[in-house]
């Protein structure tokens, strides 16, 4: 047995696992529609004065669905991007055929300390919130949304690894995430939350990528497609877990304690953060340069019951990852501390 202490698929509380193992219902009948009732008002409590969509998919197809929906071929639109992330969701945006300018940030370094380079005319800015390949979280949202909206344009944003465990704030038009990280469901779902459904263009798209065709479902407590009706009966458990037992500032404080830990304890076995300023170090994802082979830490982790990631972007090959999502306690974590000072022969 191992446990996964990784950037996304979580580790699931069995609970979440339990409730995902059902016979899949009809989606055209009244239980499913209960079922979605209730998954949709959860996360209006999350997702705040947001219209939520759930469809089948991954963050990554969150991600596309808010770019086709919100932005249209030929639109200028600004990407800020200090990781693979952001890098990606740049790509999405070209496919769309609008016209991307790209600003680069430094490895660790926080986009918010380069806000003054986003006051720009464009039809939207792209964002990555949560910059996992960095361990680095962008909590300027509020912020860079008044700018942009200053000049007449929209924001949307990547919080694919944030949600809920990083509050995204009020300042984004649009937000795409998924169910397989910081909400502790399995893979499967894609959510997108919008504030105005007025702003969907009418341009063409896939159908099963129209916000338009799930908005009209959704009134009568349906979805256009079959939905990802088992991730929707774990996603119901893990967000009564975690807006009715744990509570949200709970559960985002819980977060913060484990990669105060990490930070802290590894920091001294000479793991260097990844993060210029720990201020802005994700509540999800850690991520340090490694004093040892990454792929030789990934390994002697694993054998030992713990399952971690290597690195992503300009330092792949120097840094690993730890996530905090899911089924992970402190003590999981002081396991890992302890297996890797044997590793760096401390102690």
């Amino acid at each position: 047995m191992v446990k996964y202490l990784t950037p996304g698929p979580v580790q699931l509380p069995r609970r979440v696992i339990d409730a995902y193992a059902k016979q899949p219902m009809f989606h055209r009948g009244r239980e499913f529609s209960e079922l979605y009732s209730d998954v949709v008002n959860q996360l209006g409590r999350v997702f705040r004065g947001y219209t939520v969509s759930i469809l089948p998919g991954t963050g990554t197809f969150a991600v596309d669905v808010m770019v086709y929906n919100f932005i249209k071929p030929g639109d200028e639109v600004l990407v800020p991007i200090n990781g693979e992330f952001g890098e990606r969701l740049a790509q999405s945006v070209e496919s769309r055929g609008a016209v991307v300018k790209r600003v680069y940030v430094e490895p660790g370094e926080s986009l918010c300390d380069h806000i003054d380079e986003f006051n720009v005319k464009a039809r939207a800015l792209a964002m990555v919130h949560n910059e996992t390949s960095m361990g680095v979280a962008n909590r300027c949202i509020d912020e860079v949304a008044r700018l942009i909206h200053d000049n007449g344009g929209l924001i949307l944003i990547d919080s694919v690894s944030g949600v809920p465990a990083e509050p995204v704030g009020e300042g984004a038009d649009v937000v795409a995430t998924a169910t397989h990280k910081a909400l502790l469901a399995p893979p499967g779902g894609s959510i997108v939350a919008f504030k105005d459904p007025g702003l969907i263009i009418s341009y063409p798209k896939p159908p099963s990528m129209d916000l338009g065709n799930y908005l009209k479902y959704s009134a009568r407590l349906e979805t256009p497609y079959t939905p990802p009706i088992n991730v929707l009966y774990a996603l119901r458990e893990s967000l009564r877990y975690i807006l009715d037992e744990v509570g949200l500032e709970r559960y985002v404080k819980l977060h913060e304690e484990k990669v105060r830990f990490l930070y802290g304890e590894l920091g001294k076995l000479g793991f260097k953060p990844v993060p210029l300023n720990l201020g802005y170090a994700s509540r999800t994802v850690t991520a340090f340069y490694s004093p040892i082979n990454p792929g030789k830490v990934v390994d002697y982790l694993r054998q030992n019951g713990y399952v971690i990631s290597g690195g992503m972007w300009r330092i792949r090959e120097r840094s690993i990852r730890i996530g905090v999502m899911g089924d992970v306690t402190l003590d999981d974590l002081r396991t890992v501390v302890s297996l890797l000072s044997n590793l760096a022969g401390v102690g």
